[in-house]
């Protein structure tokens, strides 16, 4: 097994900005009680076009699990679930988990997985994994696994699902305290966990474990700015690629990444949060070089400028989607008006890739600001995400937007 493969940084592409017509609208504005505050992740979508996400925070709770339904006209917003506040440490502290800031997943029956970064009964303040399961007009809470810190602590990263398996990320615990990869079935059943163990391997992962083995460390690598690295069938962690301050890819990798065949290629894009030719992060790919050999070539697709006066965002935090088309749509948590930007790049002749805003969040807070999750699509193709901070009462926003 080789220790790591060659990936050639080939072009790189600084495109213009461009502002495209799109239609931007409010959801939902958080107001910090019974709808919770602070929405980190984005939202997923069900077949019928409702959305569900978390609220990291609360004045009432330790974090909201959150539908909304649409209606013409209109959003209904509903909490699922609130998780209780306590006052007091282990063992009698949070029995279900607090803040949850990654993302969720969902299964075939409409079940929702998650997970709570900190807090519960154990021997640790280390999180949990949380199912909630629709019957009729109530959901059920079950708490799936408790993390001690020697299985991982700290889960901020989205889940991953596949046939009856959860996959996800811790950003500490495991061995050396540098983080774990753990997968399990949705039963909670046969828990199992890799550690990051520092340097070479990487460490802090806070992206998801994507369904192709692949995932992102925030640091580690050669040089400390965070790595690509694969899971092995043997439970290995292997780094493929290692982020530099003076690459063209940029470094600091938080976002997950979008796993796609193009062409019948196995195409893999990613963010990173800064660095890149305009030092404001970049949008990168890799494209396998030959099927099946775990052997990539990297590709910079975008780079953006963190001068204040470019306009374009930067400090991208979060994954991209895709379209039939091609185009790849992400957020910036920065730039454009003052609080991030909504964006489009869209693939042209020669590999060139255009960079259009679809949205800018301004200074007034009015629309939401500091987008830190990505965006997901309906089947009309409207855009659907979160922000962080913003909304009438300045605690976040879900939004909608009609490219």
């Amino acid at each position: 097994m080789r220790a790591k493969a060659i990936l050639v940084c080939t072009f790189l592409l600084i495109s213009a900005v461009g502002v495209g017509a799109a239609t931007y609208k409010t959801l939902h504005s958080f107001g910090g009680f019974g709808d919770g505050e602070s929405p980190y992740p984005g939202v997923i979508l069900d077949q019928a076009g409702n959305l569900y996400g978390v609220a990291a925070w609360g004045e009432v709770s330790e974090g909201t699990v959150f539908q909304l339904t649409p209606s013409p006209g209109y959003w209904t917003f509903n909490a699922l679930h609130q998780f209780p506040l306590q006052d007091s440490s282990p063992p009698d502290g949070d029995p279900e988990g607090a803040g949850p800031i990654g993302g969720l997943a969902r299964d075939e029956a409409g079940n929702l997985y998650g997970t709570a970064s900190y807090g519960h009964t154990q021997d640790s303040w280390c999180g949990t994994v949380f199912k909630l399961s629709p019957s009729g007009s109530h959901w059920t809470f079950t708490v799936l696994h408790y993390f001690a810190g020697a299985d991982g602590c700290d889960p901020e990263a989205a889940l991953s699902y596949s046939n009856g398996w959860l996959w996800g990320t811790t950003k500490s615990g495991g061995f050396k305290d540098r983080g774990t990869v753990f997968s399990m079935q949705t039963s909670g059943e046969s828990f199992q966990f890799d550690s990051f163990s520092g340097k070479c391997k990487g460490h802090d992962p806070s992206s998801a474990f994507n369904l192709w083995g692949y995932g992102t460390t925030l640091r580690g690598g050669w040089k400390d700015l965070g790595n690509i690295y694969r899971l092995d069938p043997a439970k290995r962690l292997i780094n493929k690629y290692s982020f530099t301050a003076d690459g063209n890819a940029g470094y600091a990798p938080m976002g997950d990444l979008l796993a796609l065949y193009v062409g019948g290629v196995r195409t893999i894009y990613g963010t990173t949060q800064a660095g890149g030719a305009g030092g404001g992060g970049t949008v990168y790919r890799l494209t396998e070089i030959q099927p099946n050999s775990d052997r990539w070539r990297i590709s910079v697709l975008h780079s953006f400028s963190s001068s204040s006066g470019s306009g374009e965002g930067w400090d991208p935090m979060a994954g991209l989607t895709a379209d039939s088309a091609g185009n790849l749509y992400g957020t910036t948590y920065r730039g454009g008006l003052g609080c991030g930007t909504v964006f489009k790049l869209s693939p042209g002749k020669n590999n060139q890739w255009a960079h259009t805003i679809l949205h800018s969040f301004d200074n007034s807070y009015s629309e939401g600001c500091w987008p830190r999750g990505g965006v997901v699509f309906d089947k009309a193709g409207n855009l659907y995400g979160t922000t962080e901070l913003g909304g009438d009462s300045g605690w976040g926003t879900v939004y909608e937007i009609t490219p």
